[in-house]
């Protein structure tokens, strides 16, 4: 599959968020965002879950090529979320070891299982897929 065919699975799908722009056409899902550049006729698959005030490119579109738009859509959300846990839990030894205060560590705590909710979400509707 190409780039171009990922697109467009992208465009038809209605889940997708609709972002378009001045000379460029985009969708986005779970925070993945692809893009076709009109100029350039070139199409970026962004990951707006990492890099802080700018997107990065998805470092591996092999889930993309393979699968297409959404398995390489719930791949890339699965890293994320995994990304994101082990932050969590980073600042959660940090804290226990540390200041010790209960309020932080609620809120990592509750931190942590929301975004273990969203991850087993996205299992789910990554084993539908397949």
């Amino acid at each position: 599959m190409s780039l171009k065919e990922i697109w467009e699975e992208a465009k038809e799908d209605g889940f997708s968020s609709n972002l378009d722009g001045a000379g460029y056409e985009s969708r986005m899902v779970f925070g993945i965002k692809i893009v076709y550049d009109y100029d350039t006729q070139q199409v970026s698959i962004l990951n707006t879950s990492t890099g802080g005030d700018f997107y990065n490119e998805v470092k591996n579109i092999d889930p993309f090529l393979k699968g297409g738009w959404r398995h390489g859509v719930y791949q890339t959300a699965i890293e994320n979320y995994k990304l994101k846990l082990r932050q969590v839990e980073e600042s959660m030894k940090a804290e226990v070891n540390g200041k010790k205060n209960p309020k932080q560590i609620t809120k990592l705590k509750n931190s942590r299982v929301r975004i273990l909710s969203k991850y087993s979400k996205i299992i789910n509707k990554l084993n539908q897929v397949k």
